[in-house]
C-alpha cells in the first residue's frame, strides 16, 4: 500500500489529487492525508495554509502502515516525524521549493536538515541547483537518494539521473502543471509493486510520457485520459466474448453487403474509437466467417450510425445491421420495439451520390419524427441498396438479445 502525504490543488493538476489519480493508473492500493491546503488553479498558486500536525496524525493512526511512503507539498519537519511512525517503510519525498509560477513554499535551508529521513529525493533540475548551492558538500554524501528530472532544461530529451546514471526518455513539449507530482507517485507505485529504483525510474517516466501525449492541449498532467484506456479492452472483450454467437447467427442475420457490430468508446469521436469486425461478417459456403476479431481500425456504416445516435442519447453506444425480411420487422414491433421506417426517397440527390452521410441523416429524421432513439431502423431499399434492419442498444449484449427476438419470433 502507498500512502500519501501532500498537499491539495482544487484543480487536480497536481498534488494529493494528481498523486491518487497517477496511483491509480497502476492498480495500486492508496491512502492519503492532505498536509496543506492550497488556494491554485493550473496557472498560479495564491495561498497555502499548513495543517495542523495533531489532526493528520490523527488521521495516520487509523490507516493501515503503509509499504511506501509519498510526500509531496507538507512542512519539512513532518518528513522526520514520519519516518519515526514508519521505520520499515520505503519514503519517497517529491522536494518541492516553489511552484512553476513562482510561489515560493519553502527555503532550502528549511528543507536540508531533513532529506535524510526520506529514502528517496526527487526534484527538478532547479530545485536541485537551489539545494547544491546552499550545501553542496551536504547534497554530495546522498547521491544514492537523489533523482534528479531534468524536464525543466532545455534539453530536446527528458534527462533523469540517479546515482550516477543517466535515463533518457522522450520529451512531450509544453508546459504541464502536476508533472513532478505524476513522476513522484509513479515512481512510488513502482516501488509498491516491488520493482528496483533503477526500473521504477524507467517505468515512471514511460507512464508519464504516456499522460503528457494525452494532455498535449491541456494545461496539467490529465491522468485520467490514460485512466480511461482500460475502456478499449473492455470493450473488445464483450464484442471477442459475442461474437461466436453472432456467427451461429449468421445465416438468419447476414445480409448480402455484410453485417457488423460496432461498439462505441463513451468519448469516441471518429470511426477509428469504435470497435467494429474489419470486413464485416460475411457468408462462406452457408457459415458465418470473420477475417478478425474485434479492433477499432477499419470504417463502417454501423460505427457511423453509433457516432450519430450517441450524439443524441449517449448510452447508446453499439449497433448492427441485419439482413432484411418483413417478418423479422413484425417481430419486432411484437417484442415492444420502438421501430422506425426510413424510406430511402427523403435523401436529397447529393446525399445519395455519396457514401457516407445517410445514415446520420436517417438517425436524425428518426429522433426527431419519434423524440427518442428508436430500437429498430428499416428500409426496403432503394435503386443500388440493399434492404436493412438496424438495431440499436447500449452494449454487444443487448444487440445480441434484440436480434435473437427479431429473427426468432
Amino acid at each position: 500500500m502507498v500512502l500519501v502525504v501532500a498537499g491539495f490543488d482544487p484543480s487536480a493538476g497536481a498534488g494529493i489529487l494528481q498523486d491518487i489519480k497517477t496511483l491509480s493508473l497502476l492498480g495500486v492500493q492508496t491512502c492519503a492525508v492532505v498536509a496543506v491546503e492550497t488556494v491554485q488553479n493550473a496557472e498560479k498558486v495564491f495561498q497555502i495554509k499548513p495543517r495542523p500536525v495533531e489532526d493528520i496524525c490523527l488521521e495516520l493512526d487509523v490507516l493501515p502502515t503503509p509499504r511506501v511512503v509519498k510526500v509531496g507539498l507538507c512542512q519539512p519537519t513532518f518528513v522526520e516525524l514520519l519516518r519515526r511512525k514508519y521505520p520499515n517503510a520505503k519514503i519517497v519525498w517529491n522536494v518541492i521549493l516553489k511552484s512553476s509560477s513562482g510561489f515560493e513554499f519553502f527555503k532550502p535551508q528549511e528543507v536540508l536538515p531533513y532529506l535524510g529521513f526520506a529514502d528517496y529525493l526527487l526534484m527538478n533540475s532547479e530545485e536541485y541547483d537551489r539545494l547544491v548551492e546552499c550545501n553542496k558538500s551536504f547534497l554530495k554524501n546522498m547521491m544514492e537518494k537523489i533523482i534528479i528530472t531534468g524536464g525543466h532544461r532545455k534539453e530536446e530529451k527528458i534527462i533523469i539521473e540517479y546515482n550516477g546514471e543517466k535515463f533518457v526518455e522522450e520529451k512531450v513539449e509544453g508546459k504541464f502543471h502536476g508533472t513532478g507530482c505524476c513522476f513522484s507517485s509513479a515512481f512510488a507505485g513502482f516501488l509498491d509493486l516491488g520493482y528496483e529504483p533503477k526500473e521504477a525510474i524507467i517505468a515512471a517516466a514511460a507512464l508519464v510520457r504516456k499522460i503528457l501525449e494525452r494532455s498535449k492541449n491541456l494545461k496539467y498532467v490529465a491522468s485520467e485520459l490514460l485512466a480511461r484506456e482500460w475502456q478499449k479492452y473492455d470493450i473488445l472483450e464483450q464484442l471477442d466474448e459475442l461474437l461466436e454467437e453472432f456467427l451461429m447467427l449468421g445465416p438468419l442475420t447476414v445480409p448480402e453487403v455484410g453485417q457488423n457490430v460496432s461498439f462505441a468508446l463513451d468519448w469516441s469521436k471518429t470511426e477509428e474509437e469504435v470497435a467494429k469486425f474489419p470486413g464485416r461478417i460475411r457468408m462462406c459456403l452457408g457459415k458465418a466467417v470473420v477475417v478478425s476479431k474485434a479492433c477499432f481500425k477499419d470504417k463502417s456504416h454501423t460505427a457511423r450510425m453509433v457516432l450519430t445516435a450517441k450524439k443524441f442519447f449517449p448510452h447508446i453506444k453499439c449497433a448492427t445491421n441485419i439482413k432484411f425480411k418483413k417478418e423479422y420487422v413484425e417481430n419486432a414491433i411484437k417484442q415492444g420495439y420502438l421501430v422506425f421506417k426510413y424510406d430511402r426517397s427523403l435523401e436529397s440527390e447529393e446525399l445519395m451520390k455519396k457514401d457516407e452521410g445517410s445514415m446520420e441523416f436517417m438517425i436524425k429524421l428518426a429522433v426527431e419524427k419519434l423524440g427518442r432513439m428508436p430500437d429498430v431502423i428499416w428500409d426496403d431499399g432503394w435503386y443500388g441498396k440493399e434492404a436493412m434492419i438496424r438495431v440499436f442498444g447500449r452494449n454487444p449484449k443487448e444487440i445480441l438479445e434484440k436480434v435473437k427476438k427479431i429473427v426468432s419470433g
